[in-house]
């Protein structure tokens, strides 16, 4: 079992859901669902990312965790919306997935967060007790991130980090993340597979990235690195990142993700990413595709 491998979380939104800018498979099934979370099992993975509006993705893990007890995951979920009180979405979540707790409980956005934050207070030691061993948010941007710094009870955070949303827009905030003793874990690594699209099938409103992205191609290129393995040895170069979340679109992109070569980038690399500037940095979230 890698040390890479144990950073690894699984995430499963495909599982629910039609999701990814170059998944020509959309939404999987529960058969090539089941055969994923098989194999990241088999290969030391033990944690999973899903969230109440994933489609059926909690219900996916659900039956695979009735139909597999031997193979326990710690999971993740996230609380998505305001319809109902934060005790009884824990429930549901919980019953979907057939577990007793979650590892990490995420709130889905700022605004969930303080609509809850006067419950959570209330009851956070019993909440903590019974439904979670971690609470954390989901968050986007870094005026975001500075928001949820001083909250007492949050423990862990979840936010972008990749090859255009670099370290020259990051790094100054994450590093804070860790000095203040939280940790946090990583997602879109791949930009939702952006990296691996052909620049010229790239729609109308993301063609100011080809240049970027032309640019990042070129360093994998020089370099003799794939962009797939750039991409994720990137991400893994930083300390303050606690664990990455990697989504597929299939098994065989699974395996191709988790035989990637565990590389040390050099100063040169990391420099020549880092220098790469994405002014409309709306450009870099996929909700606003």
């Amino acid at each position: 079992m890698s040390r890479f491998n144990d950073k690894i979380i699984l995430g499963t939104v495909q599982f629910g859901m039609d999701y990814g800018i170059n998944n020509p498979n959309g939404k999987l099934s529960y058969n090539d669902s089941f055969k994923i979370l098989d194999y990241a099992f088999k290969k030391g993975i033990r944690e999973l990312d899903t969230a109440s509006n994933y489609g059926n993705s909690e219900k996916v893990i659900g039956l695979f965790n009735k139909q597999n007890p031997n193979k326990k995951f710690r999971i993740n979920t996230k609380i998505s919306s305001k319809n109902n009180s934060l005790e009884v979405q824990m429930k549901e979540s919980l019953r979907r997935l057939g577990n007793n707790k979650f590892h990490k409980l995420y709130f889905h956005s700022t605004e969930l967060y303080f609509h809850f934050k006067e419950d959570l207070e209330k009851n956070y030691f019993r909440y903590k007790n019974i439904f979670f061993n971690e609470i954390g948010v989901s968050l986007y941007t870094n005026e975001e991130i500075q928001l949820i710094l001083g909250e007492k009870y949050i423990e862990n955070i979840q936010a972008p980090f990749n090859l255009l949303d670099n370290y020259q827009i990051r790094g100054n905030v994450y590093e804070n993340i860790k000095n203040k003793g939280k940790s946090l874990d990583i997602r879109s690594v791949f930009l939702q597979g952006l990296f691996f699209k052909n620049i010229d099938d790239l729609k109308e409103n993301l063609c100011s990235l080809k240049n970027s992205i032309t640019e990042l191609k070129k360093i994998s290129t020089e370099n003799k690195i794939s962009i797939e393995s750039l991409a994720l040895n990137y991400v893994k170069n930083y300390d303050f990142v606690n664990n990455i979340i990697i989504g597929v679109d299939s098994l065989e992109q699974l395996k191709s993700n988790l035989i990637t070569n565990n590389i040390k980038l050099s100063n040169l690399i990391l420099n020549q990413i880092n220098s790469i500037e994405i002014i409309d940095r709306s450009l870099l979230n996929p909700s606003k595709w």
